[in-house]
């Protein structure tokens, strides 16, 4: 401790900044130097969880009350069960009084009222909400003037007008980050920010209840460089042109791919995976796409949207997955079992591809299994892909080595039309 009490003050107070505020008050305890350090934290974090309501609520008080540093920079309130609505007005007043620059509110499923002074906070750099229901939200007169990111991760509100209010008073807001449940009150989530860059939007279903035609959400947000979209019962996506577009990963159960015509072209990174498959009439030219992954799932139209993206260098088979928990990946796997041995529509028409003759240089497939169908398509790259340097092969983990050694077989046997094409393997 010695050693640590030698550090420059400005570094003692981002490790203090970092674990729970009661561990950091602690601290006091050590020598004379650190008998005040804590109180100079910039950063707090409390969790309340399931302790005595009462004494928990006397610490953030005392705290909040005790705090001299220049600027909050945040506040993290994890409250359980605990934390009355005074409590938490209370708190998010001082807060605001002191500058704070993000807040972050944990409720584990109950209501939360937050003050109506939150709503027109001006120094306010960052909202995060999780696992709450979020009530009493004015409908007129939300101004965050600096809000750049806003979180809302398995929240609810009351309406519709609310989320689209919330929004229409972000006018800085760059990035918005919404995970939800299928059972939510929020129907049709509607994103009008001209401002933002990034955008995820996560929809998980909860139980075996059937959702209504009337659930999804409509985007509006022209400025987008990277989006997300990951949904299990949306049965509508509405989209704007997205000049800006850089990288997008989308997966829909019920996607109507006349909403995505000419919304994504811009991309140049971008993963798909919609059921059913695009509208040949509605795919627009993908001219700066370079790096393009499909779920398996997609497999019968792959020939058709590589038709659409001449300058493509690199082509990934791969089972769908966003940047989302290892619970909803295990999800997500179901979408294997959705495709069959289906024949890919190239094997129809005798053209190739552009894209194939000029600029494909990668062919990577992840969880291959030697289906009829993933066969023909590899070789068919082998065959027509006279730019190709690499294809690399992953099998599926739980197939055997005799089945895998068969399938390298299979493969290694295949006309190549590119000299260098390196086969890998595993």
């Amino acid at each position: 401790m010695d050693r640590i009490s030698l550090l420059p003050e400005d570094l003692i107070l981002k490790i203090l900044s970092s674990v729970p505020t009661k561990f950091s008050v602690t601290t006091s305890l050590l020598s004379k130097r650190w008998c005040y350090l804590w109180k100079h934290v910039p950063k707090l974090l409390f969790y309340l969880g399931h302790s005595d309501s009462q004494r928990a609520s006397r610490l953030v008080h005392t705290f909040l009350l005790l705090n001299k540093a220049p600027v909050l920079e945040s506040m993290h309130l994890s409250l359980g069960q605990n934390g009355s609505s005074i409590d938490i007005d209370t708190w998010t007043r001082v807060a605001i009084s002191r500058s704070v620059r993000n807040l972050l509110y944990f409720r584990f499923s109950a209501t939360l009222r937050l003050p109506r002074s939150l709503y027109t906070c001006e120094t306010l750099v960052t909202l995060t909400l999780i696992a709450a229901i979020i009530v009493d939200v004015p409908l007129t007169n939300i101004c965050f003037p600096s809000l750049k990111a806003l979180i809302l991760l398995f929240v609810d509100f009351l309406s519709d007008e609310i989320v689209s209010s919330l929004l229409c008073g972000c006018p800085v807001l760059t990035e918005l980050n919404v995970s939800r449940f299928s059972n939510a009150r929020v129907k049709t989530f509607t994103v009008f920010v001209p401002s933002l860059q990034c955008l995820t939007i996560i929809d998980i279903k909860k139980g075996s209840q059937a959702q209504g035609d009337d659930v999804g959400f409509v985007i509006k947000a022209p400025s987008l460089n990277s989006l997300t979209i990951y949904s299990e019962f949306s049965w509508f996506c509405s989209l704007v042109k997205m000049p800006y577009l850089v990288k997008a990963n989308v997966k829909l159960p019920h996607g109507d791919s006349k909403k995505f015509k000419g919304c994504l072209t811009s991309a140049k990174h971008l993963s798909l995976c919609l059921q059913p498959p695009l509208d040949p009439s509605h795919i627009g030219v993908f001219d700066q796409l370079v790096s393009l992954n499909l779920c398996t799932c997609s497999l019968d139209w792959c020939g058709l949207i590589l038709r659409h993206t001449p300058k493509l260098r690199v082509l990934r088979f791969v089972l769908f997955r966003a940047n989302v928990s290892p619970k909803i990946v295990n999800i997500i796997k179901k979408c294997r079992m959705s495709y069959g041995d289906s024949i890919t529509q190239w094997e129809q028409t005798s053209s190739v591809p552009q894209c194939l003759i000029s600029s494909l240089k990668t062919v990577e497939w992840i969880d291959y299994q030697g289906r009829e169908s993933e066969k023909k398509t590899v070789m068919y790259f082998l065959k027509n892909s006279t730019q190709l340097k690499k294809v690399s092969i992953r099998s599926l983990a739980s197939i055997n080595l005799n089945e895998k050694h068969k399938m390298l077989l299979e493969l290694a046997s295949a006309q190549r039309i590119s000299s260098e094409c390196r086969l890998l393997f595993t």
